[in-house]
């Protein structure tokens, strides 16, 4: 049974229509209830959450302990910046405390629930808009939104109802078999809002050629350097996974949206801990100390085996001669192609694979301490189908905590000064 809040005694007629049922929309009906709104949650799928428990693999990777502005993206920076330092990381740790989630930071600044499971989170979030009143409609989607004389008109397909004001939190395209649809641009773009077009972002890249299909399923450290007219973009040290269209693992999803676009240049450091003088200094050795082995052996214990291999093969070397027969000038291209190995970019993995959307409704149109769009009173807009994206490593769900809570807060308020 829910516990009454006498807070919303005050706004018994006065509707908050919250569009979404994923960690963004929750959030913002936790906060509307709790500032006294009365609150409806329309979610189309038969459960909230969905994307949500694939979250950290599973386990929920909630917030990171180093949230800063450098880990977001997207067209309006001010904008995400005052949100997140508004409701920043002390205020997401203090609110799941408060609803009886304990937690732990790993090595990489990652905070997950104690239990390590997703359901942990989602279960608090349902406990809490259970105990605030929060009525949730499941299996019940919502095809369009309408202006009235004194607020809004939420429709389904056949039924209607009268709000007062509208969250827009829907998400994004991103992971469509969890439920995302990319609905919430096409109703923003009928209310006249600009969509900026969505990609997939946090995503795998595809390469072109086909000497990365023989490195199927290897995992190791690389450094990727992008770099356009001679100068760096940008530049990462982080775990890649080889597969068979290319790369995935986390120096892909962080580097996805910067590989593509003209004038690119990619490449890829196998040895990214050691310099190239080094790297010089210890082929030079091995070649002494190797000297009657065939030349396929070469690279064993330098990198795993099959990527040695493959590097020897695309350095044109024989691999049937001994090491000792390895020139000074293959060694320099062996050298090249070990530090500096050039890729091309064939393009992104579709948004199914993509872990977040990039683009979404244009920040210029929204208030940016309130996330009230300032084209259409009464309507705010949250989480993901906001032109904000976030690195991964718990920022993007920060994104939907922090911007659920902002439209959440002033959505009650504007509710409760309506004549």
């Amino acid at each position: 049974m829910n516990r009454r809040n006498p807070k919303r005694d005050e706004a018994l007629n006065r509707y908050i229509d919250i569009i979404g049922g994923g960690p963004a929309g929750m959030m913002a009906a936790i906060i509307a209830a709790g500032k006294g709104g009365r609150v409806r949650l329309w979610e189309k799928n038969g459960s909230l959450g969905r994307k949500l428990l694939a979250t950290g693999n599973g386990r929920c990777n909630f917030t990171n302990q180093n949230i800063s502005l450098d880990n977001y993206h997207g067209g309006d920076r001010i904008l995400a910046g005052g949100i997140l330092d508004n409701f920043g990381l002390e205020s997401t740790l203090e609110f799941f405390e408060g609803l009886g989630l304990t937690y732990y930071a790993d090595s990489r600044g990652r905070y997950f629930p104690r239990s390590n499971e997703a359901p942990s989170v989602l279960f608090c979030l349902e406990q809490e808009m259970e105990r605030l009143g929060v009525e949730v409609n499941l299996r019940s989607e919502i095809v369009a939104l309408a202006r009235t004389a004194d607020g809004w008109e939420v429709r389904q397909r056949g039924h209607s109802h009268k709000s007062d004001a509208v969250i827009l939190a829907c998400g994004g395209a991103a992971s469509p078999q969890f439920g995302s649809t990319g609905q919430g641009y096409e109703m923003a773009s009928k209310l006249s809002h600009a969509v900026v077009p969505p990609e997939p972002a946090l995503v795998p890249v595809m390469l072109a050629g086909n000497w990365f299909h023989k490195l199927q399923g290897l995992r190791m450290d690389l450094r990727l350097t992008i770099s356009r007219d001679g100068k760096t973009i940008f530049e990462i040290i982080d775990e890649g996974l080889f597969t068979h269209y290319g790369l995935s693992g986390p120096l892909a999803l962080k580097a996805s949206r910067m590989v593509t676009g003209p004038g690119l240049e990619c490449r890829i450091n196998f040895l990214p801990y050691i310099n190239e003088t080094e790297v010089i200094t210890q082929l030079k050795a091995r070649r002494e100390t190797l000297a009657s082995r065939l030349a396929k052996d070469f690279l064993i214990g330098l990198l795993p085996e099959k990527l040695g291999l493959t590097m020897m093969l695309q350095s044109s070397l024989n691999i049937d001669s001994s090491c000792r027969e390895i020139s000074e000038q293959q060694m320099q291209v062996l050298l090249i192609n070990l530090c500096r190995w050039q890729v091309n970019v064939k393009g992104l993995r579709p948004f199914k694979e993509a872990q977040v959307t990039a683009g979404g409704v244009d920040c210029r149109q929204i208030f940016p301490e309130s996330l009230m769009s300032k084209k259409a009173p009464g309507l705010f807009f949250c989480g993901e189908v906001l032109d904000v994206d976030g690195d991964t490593g718990g920022y993007n769900l920060q994104w939907c905590w922090s911007s659920g809570y902002a439209a959440g807060n002033v959505a009650a308020e504007y509710v409760m000064k309506k004549q």
